[in-house]
Parts: structure tokens; C-alpha cells; sequence
């Protein structure tokens, strides 16, 4: 209202509209206000009410009308500093003091009511402006007051005039705005140094770049990054810094990118590549963040060069394949059966598990030097299709030659060949080879690997590689020594032909040759005469030269299709398949010929050697291997008896030989029912304590006409006649009712093989157990080679249900029959029992010695027992103990006695 009377020139008197005044000047009137102190009042009003109206600009008019409130009530205030006590100009006219200095407080007051915004931000900011700003201004406010009050006062006193005054005053305003700015800029400058400080500081290298992609700021390791001199990456495009290929893509990204900016964390986004000055580039990951200032808008971008993380990711990707590989040799070197499925599938699984473009095993003759690729498998089928290049068998030459791994790290670089060239042109960038064989083995075998990455095979990896290398190379020594003990176990040492076992597979195949096509075989067994003579004249060493040469003579009077076997020390049998006894007479006569020609020895000492021969015919001469095997000898034996050098067919109804005997076979029906039949017990001895540590139950009849009949005549007759399940019971009752009773030792019985294929043999034996009270861990059965051919896999079942049983399961006669290696680790058996042929020839035969010795071997290597039957001399018994054999028994210890005799022998 009083602005209002000042506006129009009225003079309404506010105060007379309760309390008539007639006596007062109108001009003098108490409630008119002065029009300075009503303009303050409006604009605190006016503020205040914009505040609390939530104005759009609310805090930007509160500080604007505080400002001019200060003003207006400063300039009061300073006239009364400067002793003015009425003025009036415009809205600067006379307020009194008190009211003034109210009105100045309320402006400060109003600017510190949100003194982080609008115009007090910068003066409240805590950046170097705003502590620069704060810490002038009471400087600000005091030097031109006091100077203008010094300047009036001179002049007032008369000591300058007032031109001089006015100069006075406005050179100490020049003054003060010129320190002002100093402090300003001084500050200003510390802050961009310490700004550009911290930038150059940082652990990434920074840059800044404006809306048109130029580069406006960049730290020192920016500079550094990308190879540029200091200061020459400013004004420089930010496309400069992109490959070639991508800075069509770039710029599109970086305008969509302004359009919608937006931070981005370090390593989000796309895989990017930075280019050096130098035209180099490298991987990085780059981190970015929008950046608007007064004067525009700006991209700060962090760059990070993420090659060593890049490589270290790769080199553990590498490694973590090589541990597949690795993986994958050892799960294959387990159940691998051959070298060449070996290399195959190496190959195999280091190419695709270890990501490879090649991999080749080389073998090299090292008498000819001549390398050639036993197995290839590659990514690329040009890699695998080729002929090895001179720069490959160089270096497969030096990996075997020195016998340590050769390393090609850069074959682009170091090609001198154009076999060389040709190979870096199909992607290979490095290749290493690694010995797999011994340094002496005649035929060196390398695995050489191939790279696409040069200088690719660092340390860390070297040393899988190795292990990789290694256990290939353990795989093939141990094939190797598989091989040699297939060798040893199913071909002769002296004479290299086929051994007992080995003869055994093969009669057997024939005779179910033969039984299937209704067709014949015959056997010609061949003993050389007076070799013990040849032993002691010549020695063992010249014994085996006769040996080797009468079996390759003998070996020229036969087809391909027959077998030349060596059966014992002095002994051979030949196997004709298909042909009849009348025929094996031309291959008689032709061996007797053959040996009518001198034999010279390497010493040049002339000898001649003869044979005696005997020749069986299947199924005439007998039934079954051992039957037609035992003709053949009887024949030998008969013919050998008249002199030798000859040879004699079978004849049954000779006297020299032994025929099935009906009457025989009758009493054997009659025997156990008239309780004929008993038991003899040999024990069994622990090599290593000298302990009886269990009983082998005998089969013994006491014929009322014969007497005791020996078990090789009436066994195979009660295997033929079906009368070994029956009498194979009671002998298991009787040696079960006898143990029981007795001390605890461990109770051996043999089982025929047609007693072990009954179908009730688990239930016949369960109830044996029960009916004598025998405990099953004092039960072992034995079981020969020969019953377990038929149906390998019907006796597993068999012998594992036995096994549940709790007894113990022995394979009898071992290496007299056959089994395969492979099945022989599958059966459920607890021991190997060696057959007394061999220890009655283990030490005075090199053949029998190898055999027992890799029997016990194999037996220990496959954690069975050995037990070694026949034991008769203390050499025997010394050589077992020296070799490890477990167990032994043999008339050196005791013969077959009565139960209570063999208990009492014993205890002595």
C-alpha cells in the first residue's frame, strides 16, 4: 500500500483510518514507511511466498530478492558509515539503522536457506571457486568501504582535493579487482594442475573427445598407450585410434552413443582393438562415461590394454585342453589292447580335445634313418594326406637322436625348403616332437604335435606335454612287455614255435573243427633220440642249437595250415588238422629224411640226429586232446622202445597200450557203493615259514582185485562215463566231514570239468557246507584250465557264485590248458597252482624256469597265489622261494596220506 501511495503521488494516511490526526502535517504522517524499507519488505514477501508456492525457479527468486534486499539495506547501512543521514534517490532513500541492518541479516539469512543451489552454488561449493570466493569476500566487502571512508575523509579534511579523492578510490578498486582475479586465476591454475596431476596419475589411460569425435584432453599413459609424443593425440579424431577395418562401424556407434549417452563399465559392450601410431594393434576394453560442462558436451573414455589378460586367458584355455588330453591318454592306456589302437586314438583325443591342427606318430628306422607316419590325425584333411616334409624329419631325427623333445617355434620364419613353405602354408606356425621309445630300441616312434600360433609351446605347458608324452610312451613299453609275456606264455623260447598252450588252443579249435564237419586230425608226436647225449657232449648251449635245427627240418615237412609245437624238453608235436594217420605217414617219412643230412654246428663239429615218432588219429585213437595226445605218445614210447628213428601209428588193441577196459569200468560202478574209494590228503607247505597251511584231498581206489588203481586209469574212464559227478560229491562230503573235525587248515578238492558244469553244482555244494559243518573259508575248490573253455562266460557265473559262497577257488594244472590272458583276469579265482611238469623241469630246463617265473609274475601282478605242485628237491623248493612263489607241496614234504597220518605229519 505504501508503494502504492509512492507510485501515484497520494498520501492516504493508513494510520488515520483508526485514530484521526487533524494537528499533524499529512507529510509527516507515522505510518508512511520510506519507499526503500517497503520495497525490502514486498521482496521479502514476494520470496518467501514463492518458496512456499513450489515456484518452478523458487530457490533462483528467493536468492535474487535476497540479493536485492542486501543491496538496498547495504547501501544504507554504508551511508550511515559514511555519515549520510538523509538521502533519496529512487529507491535508495532514508531507512533508519536499525531497520537497514534487519533487512541485511534477512538477505543472508535468505541465501543460506538452500545455499547448494541456484545462485549460492557456487559460492557454497567445496571446489577451489567457491573456498576461493569465501575466503575474498570479507576482503571484498571492507577494502572499498574503508577506502571510499578514507578518500571521503580526506578530502573532508582538506588534504587532497576531490578529483584526487575519486582517483584514490578507483585505484584502490583497480587493486582490489586485480588481486581478486590473481587469487582467482592462482587458483584456478592449481586446480587445472592438480586436475591434469591426477588424470596423468591414473592407472588407465584417458581420454576426452568432444560431440565432433576430436580429442580434447589425453593423459600421459594415453600417450603412452598408443605410442603418440606428448600433446600430439590432442586434436587428433578419435577414429585414429581404430583399426582400419572398423572406424566406418566406430563412427556410427559413437553417433549412436551421443544420442542416448549413457555410462558404460569397463568391459561391457563389444570386443574392441585400439590402433598404435605405429600401425600395431592390440586388444582393449574400454570404459565410458558422458560429461556435459558449460561449454558442451564431452565422452570421457578410459582404455585398458587387455593383451596379457587376453593371452593368459588363452594360455589357460590351452591348458585346460592339454588337461583333457591328458585326461583322456590316461582313461585310454587303460584299457587299450594294441599300439596301433594306441596311436590311433592318441591322436585322436590330442587333436580334438587339445585343439590341435595335427597330430602324427613318426616311426624312424635307426639303421636307415628312414621316418615314416605309422598314424595322422588333423583338423585339415591336406594335413593329414601328405608326405612328411625334410624339415619334419629333421626334426623328428633330432628328437630321437638326442632323445629329448625337439621344438620348431617359428617354422615361418626359419623355412629353408620349399616343403617347408608348403607346410606354413597350411596354417602351421610351430611343431614339436617327443619321444615315445627308449634311446636303444631299434625302431624309434615320436609323437610330433603341430600349432597354428607360434612360439605357442611355453614352459607351463611343456610340462603336460610331457606327462602326456610320458604316458604314451608307458603305454607302449608297457604293450611291449603284454606282447612279450603273450610271447613267452604261448610260444617257446628255444625254437620260437608254438608252446604246450598255444598247442592246446589249437587242438582244441581242430578237434571242434572236426567234431562240426564229421572230418579227422591227427597228431605226430616226436622225440629226439639221445639227446641227453647231445646235452652232455655239447652242453645246454649246443642242446638248444639241435633243438632249433631238428624243429626248423621238421617245420619242412609240413603245410601252413599245420602246427609244429614244442611239447617238452626234448619233445615235439606236430598238428595236422584234416589229414588221416595214413597221410601223416608221408610227413613221417619226410622228417626222417630230412634228418638223415648231417647237422654242423657253429664250432664246425658234424652230428647227426634220429627221432622217434608216434602218430594218433581223431576220433579213432581216442576221444578228447589228452586221450589222442596219449596214443600219439604210446605209439613214440612203443616205437622209441625197438630203437627209434622210426615211427608207428596207434594201434587200441596193442599190448602197449592201454585201452578204455570195460571190466574196468564196471567195478568203478560198484566202487562207491561198496565204499571202495578213499581219501589221501598231501599237504600243502608256506615257502617262506616252512607252515602246513592246508591239505590237497586225493582221490585213491582200493580195487579188491588190482588193488589201489592208479587215478590217471580210472579218472578219465569216470569223466567219460558220467560217473565223476557222483563220486566228485563224495569226495567233496567226505574231505568237508573230514575237515570240519579237524584243525582249521584249509581243505583243497578238485572239481572235474564235468562236475563243475552241472547245473545244481552251487546248491550240491551249499548243502555239503551245512550237512558237515564245514566252514567255507576253510574250503578251496580246484578247478583245471580245460573246464572252464566251453563257456568262458558260464563259468564266471558260476565261480562268482561259488565265490559268494565264501570259499576260495583255485585254477588247477595251470599252464598245462588254456586261457586267454583277458578272461583270466575276469575269473573270481584266489590262486594259481603251477603244474608239477614244469617245477620237475625248473631247474634244469631254461623253459620251464621262464615259465614259472612269469607265472608267478602274472599271478602276483593279478594279487593271486601261487602254489607249485611236484615239489621233489630242495633246488626246486630254493628256486620257488628265491623267485616268490607262496606255496608249494610235493613229495619233499610228504606223500598222499590217510587224514590222520597227513594231520600228524604235519604237527611233526
Amino acid at each position: 500500500m505504501t508503494l502504492l501511495e509512492y507510485a501515484v503521488g497520494w498520501q492516504l494516511g493508513i494510520d488515520e483510518l483508526v485514530v484521526k490526526d487533524l494537528a499533524t502535517a499529512a507529510s509527516n504522517w507515522p505510518g508512511r514507511m520510506s519507499a526503500a524499507t517497503a520495497f525490502c519488505f514486498s521482496m521479502i514477501s514476494v520470496a518467501w511466498l514463492a518458496t512456499g508456492l513450489r515456484l518452478r525457479y523458487a530457490t533462483l527468486i528467493l536468492q535474487a530478492l535476497a540479493l536485492a534486499t542486501i543491496m538496498i539495506s547495504g547501501a544504507v547501512l554504508i551511508g550511515y558509515a559514511f555519515g549520510v543521514q538523509k538521502f533519496k534517490l529512487f529507491v535508495f532513500s532514508t531507512m533508519a539503522l536499525h531497520t537497514s541492518l534487519l533487512f541485511a541479516l534477512c538477505g543472508v539469512g535468505m541465501l543460506f536457506v538452500r545455499p547448494d543451489h541456484g545462485l549460492m552454488g557456487s559460492a557454497a561449493s567445496s571446489y577451489i571457486g567457491g573456498r576461493s570466493l569465501r575466503r575474498l569476500m570479507p576482503f571484498i566487502i571492507v577494502t572499498p568501504v574503508l577506502t571510499g571512508w578514507l578518500s571521503m575523509h580526506g578530502v573532508a579534511a582538506d588534504y587532497y582535493s576531490v578529483a584526487f579523492g575519486f582517483a584514490l578510490s578507483s585505484l584502490c578498486s583497480i587493486l582490489i579487482l586485480g588481486f581478486v582475479g590473481w587469487r582467482g586465476a592462482d587458483a584456478l591454475n592449481r586446480e587445472e594442475e592438480r586436475f591434469r596431476s591426477t588424470v596423468d596419475s591414473s592407472p588407465v589411460a584417458m581420454i576426452m573427445t568432444d560431440d565432433s569425435g576430436t580429442i580434447q584432453m589425453a593423459n600421459q599413459l594415453a600417450h603412452s598407450l598408443f605410442r603418440y609424443p606428448a600433446g600430439e593425440l590432442l586434436g587428433q579424431s578419435v577414429e585414429q585410434l581404430v583399426p582400419e577395418g572398423a572406424r566406418h562401424d566406430h563412427v556410427g556407434y559413437r553417433h549412436g552413443y551421443l544420442r542416448s549417452p549413457e555410462q558404460r563399465m569397463m568391459g561391457a559392450g563389444r570386443d574392441l582393438f585400439a590402433l598404435r601410431q605405429d600401425g600395431t594393434d592390440f586388444p582393449a576394453e574400454i570404459a565410458l562415461n558422458p560429461v556435459q560442462t558449460a561449454d558442451g558436451r564431452y565422452v570421457l573414455a578410459a582404455i585398458v590394454d587387455i593383451t596379457e589378460r587376453v593371452e593368459a586367458k588363452r594360455k589357460i584355455l590351452r591348458l585346460n585342453r592339454i588337461h583333457k588330453v591328458l585326461s583322456g591318454i590316461n582313461t585310454l592306456i587303460v584299457r587299450v589292447e594294441s599300439c596301433d589302437a594306441l596311436y590311433e586314438e592318441a591322436t585322436r583325443i590330442t587333436v580334438e580335445e587339445g585343439d590341435l591342427p595335427a597330430a602324427l606318430i613318426v616311426q624312424q628306422d635307426r639303421e636307415t634313418g628312414r621316418c615314416d607316419i605309422l598314424y595322422a590325425h588333423a583338423s585339415d584333411e591336406r594335413l593329414q594326406a601328405r608326405q612328411l616334409s625334410n624339415y619334419e624329419i629333421n626334426t623328428v631325427r633330432e628328437c630321437l637322436g638326442n632323445h629329448r623333445v625337439a621344438i620348431r617355434s617359428d617354422v615361418a620364419e626359419h623355412c629353408d625348403s620349399a616343403d617347408c613353405y608348403g607346410l606354413a602354408g597350411l596354417g602351421v606356425r610351430a611343431l614339436g616332437a617327443f619321444p615315445l621309445t627308449a634311446r636303444d630300441s631299434a625302431l624309434g616312434v615320436a609323437l610330433v604335435l603341430y600349432r597354428d600360433e607360434p612360439f605357442s609351446f611355453d614352459e607351463v605347458e611343456m610340462k603336460l606335454l610331457h606327462e602326456v608324452a610320458g604316458d604314451i610312451a608307458f603305454a607302449i613299453d608297457n604293450l611291449e612287455k603284454h606282447r612279450q609275456l603273450e610271447y613267452l606264455t604261448h610260444f617257446d623260447s628255444v625254437t620260437a614255435l608254438p608252446n604246450r598252450l598255444l598247442l592246446a588252443d589249437r587242438l582244441q579249435q581242430a578237434l571242434f573243427q572236426a567234431d562240426s564237419h564229421q572230418g579227422v586230425l591227427s597228431i605226430l608226436y616226436v622225440n629226439i633220440d639221445r639227446f641227453k647225449q647231445f646235452n652232455d657232449s655239447l652242453g645246454h648251449s649246443g642242446g638248444d642249437d639241435v633243438l632249433r635245427e631238428v624243429a626248423r627240418r621238421i617245420g619242412n615237412c609240413v603245410g601252413k595250415a599245420d602246427t609244429v609245437s614244442r611239447w617238452g624238453a626234448d619233445e615235439f608235436i606236430v598238428l595236422l588238422p584234416g589229414q588221416s594217420a595214413a597221410e601223416v605217414s608221408d610227413v613221417a617219412k619226410c622228417i626222417v629224411g630230412e634228418l638223415h643230412s648231417v647237422i654242423v654246428m657253429e664250432d664246425s663239429r658234424e652230428l647227426f640226429a634220429s627221432c622217434s615218432m608216434g602218430i594218433a588219429e581223431y576220433p579213432r585213437s581216442g576221444k578228447d586232446m589228452d586221450a589222442v595226445i596219449n596214443s600219439a605218445r604210446s605209439a613214440m614210447t612203443a616205437i622209441k622202445a625197438q630203437g627209434g628213428n622210426d615211427y608207428q601209428h596207434f594201434d587200441p588193441g596193442s599190448d602197449n597200450t592201454s585201452g578204455d577196459g570195460l571190466a574196468l569200468e564196471t567195478s568203478l560202478r560198484h566202487a562207491l557203493g561198496r565204499e571202495q574209494f578213499q581219501l589221501h590228503y598231501q599237504q600243502q607247505i608256506e615257502i617262506a615259514t616252512g607252515q602246513v597251511v592246508g591239505m590237497e584231498a586225493l582221490l585213491r581206489w582200493n580195487h579188491p582185485g588190482e588193488g589201489l588203481v592208479a587215478p590217471d586209469r580210472f579218472i578219465p574212464l569216470a569223466e567219460k562215463s558220467g560217473l565223476i559227478v557222483p563220486i566228485g560229491e563224495w569226495v567233496l562230503r567226505e574231505a568237508c566231514r573230514q575237515g570240519a573235525a579237524g584243525d582249521g587248515l584249509k581243505m583243497a578238492v578238485n572239481l572235474s570239468a564235468r562236475q563243475f558244469h552241472q547245473k545244481n553244482l552251487v546248491g550240491v555244494i551249499q548243502q555239503i557246507l551245512e550237512e558237515t559243518g564245514m566252514q567255507p573259508a576253510n574250503l578251496e575248490l580246484e578247478i583245471t584250465e580245460s573246464a572252464l573253455l566251453y563257456d568262458v562266460e558260464s563259468a564266471i557265473e558260476i565261480m562268482t557264485e561259488l565265490a559268494g559262497l565264501g570259499l576260495s577257488i583255485s585254477l588247477d594244472d595251470f599252464g598245462t590248458g588254456y586261457s586267454s590272458l583277458s578272461y583270466l583276469k575276469r575269473f573270481p579265482i584266489d590262486t594259481l597252482k603251477i603244474d608239477k611238469s614244469f617245477i620237475a623241469e625248473v631247474t634244469t630246463d631254461p623253459d620251464s624256469r621262464v615259465i614259472v617265473n612269469t607265472i608267478i609274475a602274472m599271478a602276483h601282478a593279478l594279487e593271486l597265489k601261487v602254489v607249485a605242485e611236484g615239489v621233489e628237491t630242495e633246488e626246486q623248493l630254493a628256486l620257488l622261494y628265491e623267485r616268490g612263489c607262496d606255496q608249494a607241496q610235493g613229495y619233499l614234504f610228504a606223500r598222499p596220506l590217510p587224514y590222520d597220518e597227513a594231520i600228524n605229519a604235519g604237527r611233526s
